[in-house]
């Protein structure tokens, strides 16, 4: 999903500084709008002094009549420099007035023979001060316009320029990019700016390298712990074997005897036909046997397999009939009974069927080990509650785990049997065949005694 963000840094800069000009503008062109009414007023005040100066001056010089002299003077000045009216007061005498009177600002000049002349002005209108007040507000335009663009000339080449540099070099250093490196320049802040980035930007450089090569360091670990691992299970399947092989190889001296015998009666040609099909239908029986018994030793002692367990799928209660026919001609467990608790309806689990049958062997006989030959060993598979998992239980009624090394049982190396016998690999082997088919493995010990193992596995899809 594309991120949306706000106004630019030039767009902001440009809104800043157009609000800050308009304003300043406005404030301006108020104030010369003011400044130029009243200087104005101040002229008309300052002409009307001096034309009441002229005025008075004129009367007191020109010989005559003096009402003459003031009517033709008022008359001449009215409406010139905003002039509206012209007042002469003389002593004992009614003021002479011409124009209006009485409104507006007055200057007074003497005579010299007493009284006084009164000049009144009116206001300047707006209609007077627009040409120049016009001309000041473009001249405030003019001058604040140029204001605005050298300084968003100035901010672009300073700040906003450098900066999007940064992002810029900012984005390409996200999206992989391994040398990346600004310019520095523009204020002093904004090149701090850009000589921390490069420092960074070098640093994530080698800090990555760094880390390939650890990674590359750790996969290459990874890859040896593998094939430890590996082969510490073909160790383990080796030893199984090399255990099952002593008891095959009792189990089928008596067959061998047997046939033996039977064979040494033929040769001697003192059988009669029908006692010789008999002889020859139990060579072939115990024949058969040791074929069977030798047979599933050798397919145990072979079975690997290269696919993934996750795309393989395996019946554990097959798996479970495998592996208790490979314990069966072991002379030792004799007296051992072994029950099967097999649900009818079982999923299958996602696994080899190999890797599952070294898995129970390996609990069949950590639990034979620890009966000691005399007991019951009960297998029970059946799925669990959720449907998602299958669980396998081997049980006995041995002594139980040491509680002291019950939470460390399946690490490497970790036997309750004394020194010299077992490898101590039997159960981690077990615990890391469940890990790899993405199951658990636990044990306890109940009250009633003994050991019990419990596995659960994913069911296959």
């Amino acid at each position: 999903m594309t991120r949306r963000f706000g106004l630019g840094l030039r767009a902001q800069i440009v809104l800043a500084l157009s609000v800050a000009f308009v304003a300043s503008f406005t404030l301006l062109g108020i104030a010369a709008v003011q400044l130029t009414q009243r200087a104005r007023e101040i002229d008309r005040r300052h002409g009307a002094e001096a034309t009441a100066r002229a005025i008075a001056a004129a009367i007191d010089r020109m010989p005559g009549d003096r009402l003459a002299r003031t009517t033709a003077l008022a008359d001449a000045v009215l409406g010139v420099g905003g002039v509206s009216g012209v007042e002469v007061e003389w002593p004992g005498v009614e003021p002479h007035a011409r124009g209006v009177v009485g409104t507006g600002a007055v200057a007074e000049a003497p005579l010299s023979g007493g009284g006084a002349v009164r000049v009144w002005v009116r206001a300047p209108d707006a209609a007077e001060a627009a040409p120049l007040t016009r001309l000041l507000l473009l001249y405030v335009a003019v001058t604040g316009g140029a204001i605005l663009l050298l300084a968003f000339v100035a901010l672009t080449y300073l700040i906003v320029r450098p900066v999007s540099a940064v992002t810029e070099a900012s984005e390409r250093l996200a999206s992989g990019a391994r040398h990346v490196e600004v310019p520095v320049r523009g204020a002093a802040e904004v090149a701090r700016l850009a000589v921390a980035f490069n420092a960074m930007a070098a640093q994530l450089r080698d800090d990555r390298a760094a880390l390939e090569d650890r990674l590359a360091e750790l996969l290459r670990t990874t890859a040896e712990l593998e094939s430890a691992q590996a082969q510490v299970v073909r160790g383990e399947r080796l030893a199984s074997v090399g255990r099952l092989a002593a008891g095959v190889a009792h189990e089928i001296g008596n067959p061998l005897a047997a046939i033996l015998g039977l064979v040494e009666l033929l040769l001697s040609g003192d059988v009669e036909e029908a006692e010789r099909g008999e002889f020859l239908r139990r060579i072939r029986t115990e024949t058969e046997r040791i074929n069977k018994i030798i047979r599933d030793l050798l397919d145990f002692s072979r079975q690997s397999t290269s696919e993934p367990a996750a795309d393989m799928r395996a019946d554990l209660r097959e798996v479970v009939e495998d592996a208790v026919a490979l314990i069966a001609p072991q002379k030792d467990l004799r007296d051992v009974t072994v029950e099967r608790r097999l649900a009818e309806k079982v999923p299958a689990v996602a696994g080899s069927s190999d890797r599952l049958t070294q898995l129970v062997l390996n609990l069949l006989l950590n639990a034979a080990d620890a009966i000691e030959g005399e007991g019951t060993i009960c297998i029970e598979v059946d799925p669990c509650s959720d449907g998602r998992e299958v669980r396998l239980v081997v049980a006995d009624t041995g002594p139980g785990v040491d509680p002291a090394i019950l939470d460390h049982l399946f690490e490497p190396f970790v036997s309750t049997k004394p020194t010299g016998e077992g490898t101590g690999l039997g159960l981690a082997v077990c615990h890391t065949i469940a890990e790899e088919l993405g199951g658990t493995i636990t044990v306890t010990n109940p009250a009633e005694g003994g050991a019990r193992f419990e596995v659960r596995l994913p069911a296959a899809c």
